[in-house]
């Protein structure tokens, strides 16, 4: 035979959690019940005032205001502190056990004065019985301890009063109600913790689902090597960029950056010292670009910087800040790597796309290329207008 599984960590886990906002959706449901609840003495004593005596009746009456002041009392500091199964699972207790204790007490010192008024308090109690039902189907504890309380109550009215004193069939028929009532209501209040349950694990799953989703647009987007944007990305900030220009007329400008002799790098320290060496670019860069600012990783030692809502003169600037930075201190110092920086800057032109954008600010490039390398250069059209 096999033996039962051993739930989980996080199984046992949401199931406290289940349980605690249970607890908490009962706290807020009993609000209203008490609240409501002296309608239910007024209704007794219209209805009982003429069938049993004045002094039992405000006995109860007494009795019960009391108890009901301090169901509220409890109540009250339950909310003020938020509902919690561990600290205020004996005020909820409290409160149902009262609860049960006024109502059974009703038979007690009102019940077997009246033929009338007997199965009519009887009537009553079930009625009780069931609109506390719905009330404490999160957590079904509470909703026991309030019958329990109730039919004890009623069982030692039956016991201490005079025989025929309270009818039997009062007893027995409220016994056989809130017996088959409190039996339905556990397996009822066991589904509906198990459907806050569900909530909470498809909400989990939910949640979950939408992490791994993120993570992956998010390693679909970004080179694996530098954690920079990659062409992906840089694709889609550009058409972005286009759209918002075409509708607005905001301009934005791109610079291309191709670090001068990388191969060289390569060369002398090897590929993985290439690597790390890719990524201090990538990181000083980041340092000397204004918030709001992108660069993306291009391919091999290029990189794209996208200057939202950047005039080309203001795209100058910011790229002979960005040469400087590289050429003036060195990339990494194990192994020492010092290298410089080309770079291309084009401003976006109304009318033409993407491709016709990168490909000025790589003509621009090659320009600096071939002019001695460490510098910036702009296409040739915008050098001579």
């Amino acid at each position: 035979m096999q033996a039962p599984a051993t739930p989980s960590p996080a199984d046992a886990n949401l199931v406290e959690v289940t349980r605690d906002i249970g607890f908490a959706q009962c706290v807020q449901a009993l609000k209203s019940l008490l609240m409501a609840t002296p309608i239910g003495w007024l209704l007794v004593a219209w209805f009982g005032w003429s069938r049993a005596p004045h002094e039992r009746m405000l006995c109860w009456l007494g009795g019960f205001f009391c108890a009901w002041l301090v169901s509220i009392v409890l109540l009250r500091s339950m909310a003020r502190a938020g509902p919690s199964r561990a600290r205020h699972l004996r005020h909820l207790m409290t409160i149902a056990v009262l609860d049960g204790t006024c109502w059974g007490a009703v038979v007690w010192l009102v019940a077997g004065f009246n033929a009338t008024l007997d199965p009519w308090l009887g009537a009553v109690l079930c009625g009780v019985a069931a609109i506390n039902a719905p009330v404490y189907i999160t957590y079904f504890r509470a909703y026991a301890a309030l019958m329990g309380a109730l039919w004890a109550t009623v069982m030692l009215a039956a016991l201490a009063r005079p025989p025929h004193a309270v009818e039997q069939e009062l007893v027995y028929g409220l016994t056989i109600f809130c017996g088959l009532l409190t039996y339905h209501m556990r397996s009822i209040a066991q589904r509906v913790l198990d459907g806050i349950g569900l909530q909470l694990s498809n909400a989990s799953l939910a949640s979950q689902l939408s992490a791994a989703l993120q993570l992956v647009q998010h390693e679909a987007g970004t080179d694996s090597l530098t954690g920079q944007p990659n062409r992906r990305a840089l694709d889609e900030l550009l058409k972005q960029q286009v759209s918002v220009s075409r509708s607005t007329g905001r301009t934005f400008s791109v610079l291309l950056l191709d670090i001068d002799h990388f191969k060289l790098v390569n060369d002398t320290h090897g590929h993985g010292a290439g690597d790390d060496t890719l990524c201090a670019f990538a990181q000083r860069v980041r340092e000397h670009l204004r918030q709001g600012d992108t660069c993306a990783r291009y391919g091999g030692e290029e990189f794209v910087v996208v200057l939202p809502g950047t005039t080309l003169v203001a795209a100058l600037e910011v790229a002979e800040r960005l040469r400087q930075g590289v050429a003036e201190a060195s990339l990494m110092s194990v192994p020492l790597v010092r290298t410089t920086v080309s770079i291309g800057a084009a401003q976006y032109l109304p009318g033409e796309t993407v491709e016709q954008l990168l490909a000025r600010a790589d003509t621009a490039v090659y320009a600096a290329k071939r002019g001695g390398r460490n510098q910036v250069r702009v296409p040739e059209e915008a050098a001579t207008a």
